[in-house]
């Protein structure tokens, strides 16, 4: 199943991933990680998916790794100082990446806020949501938005834009959608199941 490799190899390089203060303790809990992603996964359009696992392949082949550039990327807000350091080691992202990244994220943050207003109670135990709340230990949903899809090859990055065009047109929140799959996943019916529970 495509969602399974996907996630079994973001793992893998999730593994590898070295932490300033050492390893950390979610790289232990396989578990939480395949629910978390695989609520993502299950939204995504199959071309976006099939595009995406193109990608961890080949950053296998060239020594690349996606899940260290991510978090490498997101520092940029989180950790200015340390980002300045390391930034000449991640890949360049050319301004027409950049500005397709910037939209994806100005839609997807309006997203978040309808899902911040329909669950008040779910949304206060995630993420903040601008990068203006940003902080070393905190990284906001923008901020993670980001330095995700910094790390998609443009084909990826030009899929995952058309799919939410898509989801737009159609009135679906990917935001809302992705968290109810996620909380499915937990066991809980749908996100007014969680949010009653609360």
């Amino acid at each position: 199943m495509m969602i399974r490799e996907i996630i079994e190899r973001e793992w893998d390089f999730f593994q590898k991933v070295e932490n300033i203060g050492g390893r950390a303790s979610c790289q232990n809990d396989f578990e939480t990680f395949y629910l978390q992603r695989q609520g993502q996964f299950a939204v995504f359009y199959p071309e976006v998916n099939e595009a995406y696992l193109e990608d961890l392949k080949h950053y296998q082949e060239t020594g690349r790794n996606p899940l260290m550039e991510k978090y490498a990327y997101m520092m940029e807000s989180t950790d200015p100082e340390y980002y300045d350091q390391i930034k000449d080691q991640l890949p360049t992202r050319t301004k027409e990446q950049l500005d397709i990244i910037d939209s994806i994220c100005q839609i997807e943050v309006a997203m978040r806020e309808e899902f911040n207003q329909q669950y008040p109670k779910l949304a206060g135990n995630a993420r903040d949501t601008y990068t203006e709340d940003d902080q070393k230990n905190n990284t906001s949903f923008e901020t993670y938005l980001r330095g995700e899809l910094s790390t998609y090859s443009p084909q990826t990055l030009y899929l995952y834009g058309k799919m939410l065009a898509d989801m737009y047109q159609k009135g679906q929140n990917i935001v809302l959608m992705i968290q109810e799959k996620t909380v499915q996943g937990y066991g809980y019916a749908s996100l007014d199941d969680i949010e009653a529970k609360l």
